[in-house]
């Protein structure tokens, strides 16, 4: 999947003439890789809450790539490797291969400079969430398993405040509707509203 050409790139990733990435699991339908996505992901994300050091302490391009790294060891040869083909969503193209970064060191450097948003009140944190969301989600530094990526960085990044994000209290289609607007119209209005409803100030990260 890293041969300079974008056609040979992209075949890369799938099991060839098939639909289906690669993967460590035998998956050979999407079913039986969801399946096994739900599963081993879960497992890897209770390691990690039992021990978030396994990632060090900077929030940065690559502290989301540790992220991938360990939710997805099991199942991506590729697994905290940055995608090197352009991906889209809803006719909304994410951010090319060679310009991951660029989102990701904005996100970095304000994440630093408000002390892992630990400087933020209360009243402005979902604003200040969906913002840097945004950016990360424009990245979409992987093939697959942003979504989860995602929101693992923020889960972790919040859980240092003392904060943290009940996605119980939302889905995927109200996230995915946010994040398009978001994208395509630069409008945050939904993305905040929705991190409203999710955000808890006095709630630790689950052990």
């Amino acid at each position: 999947w890293d041969t300079g050409d974008h056609e040979r790139n992209w075949q890369g990733y799938f099991i060839p003439a098939m639909s289906v990435l690669r993967n460590w699991v035998g998956a050979r339908t999407h079913a039986e890789l969801r399946d096994a996505e739900n599963d081993l992901v879960e497992a890897r994300v209770i390691e990690l809450r039992e021990d978030p050091n396994l990632l060090g302490d900077r929030t940065d391009l690559a502290y989301l790539r540790a992220i991938h790294r360990q939710l997805f060891q099991d199942i991506y040869v590729w697994a905290g490797d940055l995608r090197t083909v352009g991906i889209e969503k809803e006719d909304e193209s994410f951010c090319a291969p060679g310009g991951i970064s660029r989102p990701m060191e904005h996100v970095a450097a304000e994440i630093y400079q408000l002390d892992r948003l630990r400087a933020v009140g209360e009243g402005d944190l979902a604003g200040q969430v969906a913002y840097r969301y945004d950016y990360v989600n424009y990245a979409h530094p992987f093939r697959e398993g942003n979504g989860r990526s995602t929101r693992e960085f923020f889960d972790l990044l919040l859980s240092e405040r003392g904060s943290g994000l009940d996605w119980g209290k939302t889905d995927l289609e109200e996230l995915h509707g946010a994040c398009h607007v978001a994208r395509a119209n630069s409008d945050l209005t939904g993305l905040v509203a929705m991190f409203k409803g999710i955000l808890d100030e006095k709630q630790q990260l689950s052990q």
